[in-house]
């Protein structure tokens, strides 16, 4: 029997929304942004719009990537992966199908972000809205939360306990990205503030929710995801049933 990728990703879908888990990520993703958009309206801070979008995607970029993972951390966890891996067809159809729900959950993120952005706007929180930036903004989510969620993938696919990998994606979105900002003030070599201004553990946490990417930064990106989508697919592959 062939996986229909179709029928997986919206039974999937529907139980992020179902459990709530769907509802605690959006949350988590508004709380901060809200809270900062309350100060700027009313203790007269010099925050504008991009600290929100930027405390929004803090927490929210975290969420949107481990929502399609529990998918993947539960069916291995619980075995029921042998189940589905019995051709190469029905592993290939796996990985792809958690690909897409990884793709729509980032859809979702880019859509509410976006929305929050206009409204707080109108609210009165400074700062302006090029269509430049929302274009930014979205390809800066899809490819954060699909090469996060392929890196993810990977790990559980090697065997590391879940509780690391989303430790390790936590620490890789929040923490790590401020180690690598204080290092950058630090040097003054070219060469090293370059390697690391580029490295998309950096660019991507740093960047998604202020400007669009370098269009270097892009091809960094857009490789290093190829890559990470080519080792799941292959990983995939040679599991043995």
């Amino acid at each position: 029997m062939i996986l229909n990728i179709k029928n997986y990703v919206n039974y999937n879908f529907k139980e992020l929304i179902k459990k709530g888990y769907l509802a605690v990520g959006v949350l988590g993703a508004f709380g901060p942004a809200l809270l900062v958009s309350y100060f700027i309206l009313t203790a007269n801070t010099p925050f504008n719009i991009k600290h929100v979008s930027n405390f929004y995607c803090m927490l929210g970029m975290l969420a949107a990537v481990l929502h399609p993972l529990y998918f993947v951390n539960r069916d291995y966890s619980s075995k029921t992966i042998s189940l589905i891996n019995n051709s190469k067809q029905n592993r290939k159809n796996y990985v792809l199908a958690n690909v897409v729900i990884a793709l729509l959950v980032s859809l979702l993120y880019v859509a509410l972000g976006i929305g929050l952005l206009l409204v707080t706007q109108q609210l009165g929180v400074p700062g302006e809205l090029k269509v430049s930036f929302f274009l930014g903004f979205f390809v800066n989510v899809f490819l954060l939360v699909l090469t996060y969620f392929l890196l993810g993938y990977i790990l559980l696919l090697y065997g590391v306990r879940s509780g690391a990998v989303y430790g390790i994606l936590t620490a890789m979105l929040l923490f790590f990205p401020n180690i690598l900002a204080n290092i950058l003030e630090s040097i003054h070599n070219k060469f090293l503030s370059a390697l690391i201004e580029n490295f998309p553990g950096y660019f991507y946490p740093v960047m998604v929710g202020s400007n669009p990417l370098s269009l270097l930064q892009y091809f960094i990106g857009c490789f290093t995801l190829i890559v990470l989508f080519v080792l799941v697919l292959k990983k995939s592959k040679k599991i043995e049933i």
